[in-house]
C-alpha cells in the first residue's frame, strides 16, 4: 500500500473514461470525463490502495457528486466514502483531500464568506447546502464558516437528525 495522498492531482480532461485510465499513475491523479457536460471524475484511489474510482456527475445517469472548478483548484460534494475495497472516506475541496477518520480539519474561510453566512442565517434551521446554494460557494466553505460561527457564539447547529443544519444564536 502506498502512502495516502493529501491532495488530489490533476491530469486533464478527456472524452472517454478509458482514456483516463493511462493518467492515474499516483494516489490522488485524477482526471475529468467530459463529452458535452462533465460526466465523472476518474480518479486514483487517494487511499494508495491501487484501485481506481468513477465518481458520476451526470445526474441523470443516477446519484450525481457536485463538482466544483476555479481553475485552479477542484472540490467535490458530497465526500467519498467507499463501502467496498479499503472502504475509504475522503471530502475534496480546493483540491486537498481531508480525510474522515483523520478528523483532519478544513481550512479556515475567509472572513468575507463568513460574513456571508451569517447574513443568511436566522433563527430557523437551515442546511449549510442550501446556504452555500444561495451564496453560489462549495458546501464546504460553508460548513466551514458556520463552524466558525458557531465556536465564535454566533450560531447554533442542529442535533441529531438536524445534524448539519445551522441557525444564528439569539
Amino acid at each position: 500500500m502506498n502512502k495516502r495522498a493529501k491532495a488530489i492531482s490533476f491530469k486533464g480532461q478527456v472524452s472517454h473514461r478509458h482514456e483516463a485510465n493511462p493518467l492515474l499513475t499516483e494516489p490522488g491523479a485524477t482526471v475529468l470525463v467530459h463529452r458535452g457536460v462533465d460526466r465523472s471524475v476518474a480518479m486514483a484511489c487517494p487511499d494508495g490502495c491501487g484501485e481506481q474510482l468513477t465518481i458520476n456527475l451526470d445526474s441523470r445517469a443516477g446519484p450525481a457528486w457536485r463538482h466544483y472548478g476555479d481553475g485552479a483548484t477542484v472540490s467535490l460534494f458530497p465526500s467519498v466514502w467507499r463501502d467496498t475495497g479499503c472502504g475509504s472516506h475522503f471530502i475534496v475541496w480546493r483540491s486537498k483531500i481531508y480525510w474522515c477518520d483523520w478528523h483532519d480539519e478544513f481550512e479556515v474561510p475567509s472572513d468575507e464568506v463568513v460574513k456571508r453566512t451569517l447574513e443568511l442565517l436566522t433563527d430557523q434551521l437551515v442546511s449549510y447546502v442550501a446556504i452555500a446554494d444561495q451564496l453560489g460557494l462549495v458546501p464546504w466553505a460553508v460548513l466551514s464558516a458556520c463552524n466558525r460561527l458557531c465556536r465564535s457564539g454566533l450560531a447554533e447547529a442542529g442535533k441529531g437528525k438536524q445534524q448539519g443544519q445551522f441557525r444564528r444564536r439569539s
